[in-house]
């Protein structure tokens, strides 16, 4: 278990729940009208832009949320720090959608379609992620993806993939980020 780094027992200051004030409502955001799906874009991948709220203190950025209809149980979520001119590539999952928020940093994504029978096999998708243009990107099975932070500090992403990982029968499958195979060269610089 993580432990506080202060702990005190202050003397009560007459402070109580009645004291906060409830935030004040916002008019939800319109729903983006769900476009057909598009011939330049895997089939089976949704690629959703998220809103930042901002403020004075920063920004809050919503990743998944069931206000617009239902989604997929939310079973594992991890999120993965990425230095600088980091790959991670290439992998599938068997089983499992993958659900990557990119909310920060900037971050190269990419996608290659080699599933036997798809109508888009063989279609290899590159988008450019992160603060600029966050993004909710969700995966299919046997879409083969890899990412590298082309920024120049560490960056972060969310996944919330559709299964929780098995450490005894892990649902991914791998190749080195620079196989020839792949019609795709991240630059490792």
């Amino acid at each position: 278990m993580i432990r506080p780094t202060r702990t005190h027992i202050a003397a009560g200051s007459g402070l109580g729940l009645a004291d906060f004030a409830a935030d004040v409502p916002n008019p939800p955001p319109r729903p983006a009208a769900k476009p057909p799906p598009a011939a330049d874009i895997i089939d089976g991948v949704s690629a959703t832009a998220l809103t930042p709220h901002a403020d004075e203190r920063g920004f809050l950025t919503e990743l998944l949320t069931t206000r617009d209809g239902p989604i997929e149980p939310i079973v594992h979520v991890y999120q993965v720090g990425a230095l600088p001119g980091s790959i991670r590539a290439w992998v599938y999952h068997r089983f499992q959608f993958d659900r990557l928020g990119f909310a920060n940093g900037r971050f190269e994504v990419v996608l290659y379609d080699i599933r036997p029978g798809s109508p888009t096999a063989n279609m290899l998708n590159v988008f450019m992620l992160g603060a600029m243009q966050p993004c909710l990107l969700r995966i299919p099975p046997l879409v083969v993806h890899g990412v590298r932070n082309t920024g120049r500090e560490p960056g972060y992403f969310v996944n919330m993939p559709t299964k929780a990982y098995d450490w005894n029968a892990p649902d991914k499958c791998r190749i080195p980020w620079d196989d020839p195979r792949i019609p795709y060269a991240f630059n490792a610089g």
